[in-house]
């Protein structure tokens, strides 16, 4: 485009050129300059302000989580937290002298009146607790005993109570338990709020029972410190954002966190599975000694960016620090319109200056316009006349006006004659009209069909009509595009079509015939998959049938003695032994049948469907079903706490898997102890007599259970084929060899995995036994 200001001082000297231009933009730099000076002096008044809302600030913050650091002391000493604890600690040292090895060993339980005291007592101090935190206003009190477990809490009667969940973890409960008072900020594991920890311990005659905690929510702490004029941060050591006036820079940091430092954030669990983001900082430059800019990209538009002061305080006692963000847009905007209006003067002097050079050159610029116009118009007229494609104007009565030469070449003949007719002596449609464009009062219109004017040659074009409102008349303006050789790819295309649609029938007409015959295949393998878990049910029975046998003997012949007494005291007229040795005999049918419900149970067979499955309950139920066996070959089966871990499976099936590597444990146990006497003339130990339940929840979405013996282990090369079916690693004649392939493909339905691996130990990595690790998908209840 043409410049209009180039000419206007196209006559003037170079040098007085030189001059104005130098001119103006040393006024554009004087106005510059003056505007960052007069800019940096608000800000340093800005910083000398905004210190003394900060000193305001983080008094009010220390002030506010200070209040709460006493409670905790006042509850420490509470008679009812010393009772609660003194009961809590007798009972677990009564815990810690019971053996959990021993199957089928029941633990003495404590005395009803005793059980009941305590649970009044624990009662009445979750009522405390929750009085105490109305009047004090804190968010949650809650009382912790010397191994990590929350006895009492003001949330009791929530969905979201501490009572019950372990919090040894947590460094406040730590620092307790080594005598001194804690203080900690965190992520809460249960509730998910953020909050402010008190802690210190309940000691009584030099010994640590537990500890008091009083959580305080920074939820409540932001709102009251909220303001419009600035934002705040507290930081921890770290450099990481816990709270903040704005919830979305929660969780962030300004700088990206060392990678060591992730890790110890990561391991302290302070903000549970929170990712740690970073700051969207563009730019941080120092403005005094005690402040610096920073410029932030917006939170919710990160096209536009905003600049704060940035001046910061820690509180030392308080273990954080306190950050202030004032916000420099309504000093940025002073400066900005101071900046606009001297520039404005400026470019209106300017201007002025121009307008009267301007008006001067507008006549000659009116003369060429005149030129070009014409020049234009003669310009139109060739491209019209040169283009190939028909052109043809309509007047208002939609009459033909005018006409270029493409059309004559389309219709291969001259047309004089047309002139004045209207469009249908040239044209005639072969579909209804249709509206590709309108905007406003402009439209087009179009739709195929062919020219027509010489009889013995009709040409297929696609016609477009737009009408044209020019300002003193009504116009129309048809263009015609030669069709001939798009109709002839078109034909071409639906003969393909049309040949591409057969083959595609026949080859569909095969697929289907290939895919029922799979389909039948897959619904045979599916059959015997079934028969083959049913036999191995079977199997599993067999082996224990004597066991049951013996298991059910036993207790029929208490009953029978039990029932013998009875009528010995109807006789003597004894009607309370009477009633006792009936009670006696009630406990044991329904032990029997507890019993036969298992195996019945374990034996069915049917589909099957994946469901969230206890993972203490399939492992309890499969120890059921081999407990016989484990007595009779006097193994000690130990299982650790498995806390309510859930997987994804069917509870059967699982149990099918279980009770066969227990099968298997034991025989490589009783194999190893056969191989032991008659080698050495000694029998096994009770510690080399056992089998253990290891478990690993490492992994968030998945859990790891294994099933260790210690029998003598896999021998060299037996790990590679473990898996096969028929093939076994037993004494000739013992199993099929089918267990382990079976419990192979029941793990991989599930979608988990099996290994089998041998267990090392010592120096020397001797093999201490075999080991059987099963992962599943773990179930997380929401």
């Amino acid at each position: 485009m043409k410049n209009p200001f180039r000419d206007l001082y196209s006559d003037t000297p170079t040098s007085r050129r030189v001059t104005y231009v130098g001119l103006f933009f040393l006024c554009l730099l004087a106005v510059w300059q003056a505007s960052n000076w007069l800019q940096q002096q608000k800000i340093t008044a800005l910083t000398d302000e905004s210190y003394q809302v900060l000193g305001q600030l983080t008094s009010v913050i220390e002030s506010s989580l200070s209040t709460y650091q006493h409670i905790p002391t006042l509850l420490a000493s509470h008679k009812q937290v010393l009772t609660v604890l003194k009961a809590s600690k007798a009972a677990h040292d009564q815990e810690e002298q019971e053996s959990y090895q021993q199957l089928g060993y029941e633990q003495p339980s404590a005395p009803i009146a005793e059980q009941q005291h305590y649970e009044t007592e624990l009662a009445e101090l979750n009522q405390t607790l929750e009085q105490i935190n109305r009047i004090t206003e804190s968010s949650d009190s809650y009382i912790i005993d010397a191994y990590g477990d929350t006895l009492a809490a003001s949330n009791y009667n929530t969905d979201t109570s501490f009572i019950g969940k372990n919090f040894a973890y947590r460094p406040y409960f730590q620092e307790a338990m080594v005598g001194k008072s804690g203080r900690y900020y965190a992520l809460g594991s249960t509730t998910k709020r953020r909050g402010y920890y008190f802690s210190y311990p309940v000691i009584e005659q030099g010994v640590i029972l537990g500890v008091a905690v009083v959580k305080i929510e920074l939820g409540q702490l932001e709102a009251r410190l909220a303001n419009n004029k600035y934002d705040f941060l507290m930081r921890d050591p770290d450099g990481v954002i816990f709270s903040s006036s704005r919830p979305k820079w929660i969780y962030r940091t300004l700088q990206p966190l060392p990678q060591a430092a992730q890790i110890v954030v990561e391991q302290s669990q302070r903000y549970g599975g929170q990712k740690i983001g970073v700051m969207p900082l563009l730019k941080e430059e120092k403005h005094n000694e005690v402040a610096n800019i920073l410029v932030l990209n917006d939170a919710d538009n990160q096209s536009r960016a905003s600049s704060y002061l940035y001046i910061s305080e820690p509180i030392s006692n308080l273990g954080f620090q306190v950050d202030l963000l004032v916000p420099l847009t309504p000093i940025e905007q002073d400066i900005l319109l101071w900046r606009t209006m001297l520039i404005g003067l400026i470019m209106i002097l300017v201007l002025v200056l121009l307008s009267i050079k301007l008006r001067q050159k507008m006549l000659n610029e009116r003369t060429k316009a005149h030129e070009i116009r014409l020049h234009n118009q003669v310009y139109i007229q060739e491209i019209v006349n040169n283009t190939q494609a028909g052109l043809v104007t309509l007047d208002a009565k939609q009459q033909i006006e005018s006409y270029n030469p493409a059309v004559e070449r389309l219709v291969n003949c001259a047309l004089d004659e047309v002139m004045g007719q209207p469009l249908d002596a040239l044209f005639t449609a072969t579909e209804e009209k249709r509206v590709i464009s309108m905007s406003g009062t402009f439209s087009v219109t179009a739709c195929e069909g062919y020219l027509h004017f010489n009889p013995a040659y009709k040409v297929a074009v696609e016609m477009t009509l737009c009408r044209m409102a020019l300002p003193d008349s009504l116009k129309y303006l048809v263009t015609f595009h030669d069709m001939r050789e798009r109709k002839r790819y078109e034909q071409e295309i639906i003969l393909a079509q049309t040949a591409l649609e057969q083959r595609v029938k026949e080859r569909t007409f095969e697929l289907e015939q290939t895919n029922d015959k799979l389909r039948n295949e897959i619904n045979l393998h599916k059959d015997t998959q079934q028969e083959l878990i049913q036999t191995a049910k079977m199997a599993v029975l067999g082996q224990l049938s004597a066991g049951l046998n013996h298991e059910l003997n036993q207790p029929l012949t208490a009953i029978r003695s039990f029932a013998e007494n009875a009528l010995k005291f109807i006789q003597r007229d004894n009607i309370k032994q009477v009633d006792g040795n009936l009670q006696q005999i009630v406990q044991l049918s329904s032990h029997m049948r507890d019993i036969i419900a298992r195996f019945k149970v374990f034996a069915r067979k049917g589909s099957f469907h994946h469901s969230p499955v206890l993972l203490e309950t399939a492992i309890k139920g499969a120890l059921n079903i081999m407990l016989p066996r484990l007595k009779e070959a006097d193994i000690a089966f130990i299982l650790p706490k498995m806390e309510q871990q859930m997987v994804l499976g069917d509870l059967v099936l699982i149990e099918q898997v279980i009770v066969n590597l227990i099968a298997n444990a034991i025989d490589a146990i009783e194999e190893a102890c056969a191989e032991k006497s008659g080698e050495k003339g000694t029998a096994c130990t009770r510690a080399e007599r056992t089998i253990t339940v290891l478990l690993n929840q490492t992994e968030p979405d998945w859990l790891e259970f294994g099933i260790l013996d210690s029998g003598g282990g896999f021998v060299e090369g037996a790990l590679a084929h473990i898996f096969d079916p028929f093939y076994s690693s037993k004494t000739s004649g013992v199993g099929l060899g089918l267990g382990l392939s079976i419990s192979q493909r029941i793990i991989e339905s599930m979608g988990g995995t099996i290994q089998a691996e041998n267990q090392y130990h010592g120096v020397n990595q001797y093999v201490e036994g075999a080991v059987f690790r099963i992962k599943l998908k773990r179930f997380i209840p929401y």
